[in-house]
C-alpha cells in the first residue's frame, strides 16, 4: 500500500512529465531492478514487492493519462505478470520499469477509456 502512495504522489505533485532536461528521472523500488531480478523472484515466488509496484504504476498511469480509465483494458494481474514474464525473459538486463513502459506502449491503442458500462467520464 505504501508504494501505491508514493507513486501516485510522485504523479500527482505535477500534471505534467517530470524529467531532467535530458529526459532522465529517478526509478525507486522495484522498477530500478533488473528483469533478470524479476525473474530470480518470480522463481522463488518472491514476487510481492512486484505485484504492489505494478499495481501502483499501472493506477498511477490510470490517473494522469488522458482519456484513459484503464491501460490494462480488462486484464487481471495474472494476465500481467504473464506477459511481463514473457518480455522479461528476453529483455533480462533492462529494468523492470522499462518493461513497465513497454507495456503502456503495447497496450496504450487498446486502452479501457471510459468505466464498463458507462460512455461518460465521472
Amino acid at each position: 500500500m505504501r508504494i501505491f502512495s508514493m507513486i501516485f504522489l510522485l504523479f500527482y505533485v505535477s500534471s505534467s512529465v517530470a524529467a531532467d532536461k535530458k529526459g532522465n528521472y529517478a526509478i525507486w523500488g522495484a522498477g530500478n531492478a533488473s528483469c533478470h531480478k524479476y525473474i530470480m523472484a518470480r522463481a522463488a515466488n518472491d514476487d510481492e514487492k512486484y505485484k504492489n509496484y505494478i499495481m501502483g504504476y499501472f493506477t498511477a498511469y490510470n490517473h494522469e493519462a488522458a482519456d484513459t480509465y484503464s491501460i490494462t483494458n480488462e486484464m487481471n494481474l495474472n494476465e500481467i505478470l504473464a506477459w511481463i514474464d514473457e518480455q522479461c525473459e528476453l529483455k533480462q538486463m533492462i529494468s523492470f520499469e522499462e518493461i513497465l513502459t513497454t507495456f503502456i506502449l503495447d497496450n496504450y491503442e487498446g486502452r479501457m477509456k471510459t468505466p464498463p458500462g458507462r460512455n461518460i467520464g465521472r
